[in-house]
């Protein structure tokens, strides 16, 4: 009987319902947290984070929304506080880090990936979560507003500033483009 090295720490799968979890929705909290303004470098970060949060939440998630409502609202905050520490490193470094898409994306879909994920910069963060939910994900208002703890109505106004907001930032940035 010969016992695991002392330096070795024991690797524990993780729970089955939380790797169900993660096999689900994987690819939803990526995109969310690109959305929500992480950038590309520290994505993977923000959605092990997250996943990690998840899994001790996990028994605690009485139903009272999908989990990708419940997954995006941890998210959320997980990509708020890696944006205010990336943040601080621009600021300390005084050097703008910018992220890049994968060299293998035709130009085009790389400038609209880019376009848009500057347009949903100039949302503020609950605006910019009620439009990724609304109209990039397709969840329903009634679904954002359970997710997210808000009354309906107030996504509903958050949607609809948002779309305008993009709209006018849309017709800037084409007019500077045209220019």
């Amino acid at each position: 009987m010969s016992a695991a090295p002392a330096t070795e720490a024991p690797e524990t799968a993780p729970p089955p319902a939380l790797r169900a979890l993660f096999e689900a929705h994987y690819d939803f909290v990526y995109r969310s947290a690109l959305r929500l303004g992480v950038t590309q470098a520290a994505v993977d970060d923000v959605v092990q984070e997250a996943f990690i949060v998840a899994g001790r939440k996990l028994e605690a998630f009485e139903g009272r929304s999908s989990h990708r409502t419940w997954l995006f609202g941890i998210v959320m905050r997980v990509a708020h506080t890696e944006r205010r520490g990336e943040l601080r490193r621009q600021r300390r470094a005084a050097v703008a880090v910018e992220s890049s898409p994968a060299l293998d994306e035709p130009f085009e879909r790389r400038d609209a990936v880019d376009t848009l994920h500057r347009l949903l910069g100039l949302l503020d963060e609950d605006r910019r979560a009620a439009f990724i939910l609304a109209d990039v994900e397709g969840m329903t208002a009634v679904e954002i507003a359970d997710g997210l703890g808000v009354n309906v109505n107030t996504i509903y106004a958050r949607i609809r500033t948002a779309r305008k907001q993009l709209a006018d930032g849309y017709r800037e940035l084409s007019q500077e483009g045209a220019e």
